[in-house]
């Protein structure tokens, strides 16, 4: 089940980011998409809660 899931949320990045490049987007492309996309919401919710911890 879980597997579907996952397929389910690489044709979606694929469909969203296909826009941004004209030869089709593979497997690997849309997770490392979803890679860097999640890396960049980890870095902010970190700073985040630097900041929230300093103002306290």
């Amino acid at each position: 089940m879980k597997q579907v899931k996952t397929y389910n949320f690489i044709e979606i990045t694929k469909k969203e980011f296909q826009q941004y490049q004209s030869e089709p987007i593979s497997t690997a492309q849309a997770m490392e998409i979803q890679n860097n996309l999640f890396g960049v919401v980890d870095l902010l919710l970190q700073w985040s809660s630097k900041s929230s911890s300093e103002c306290a």
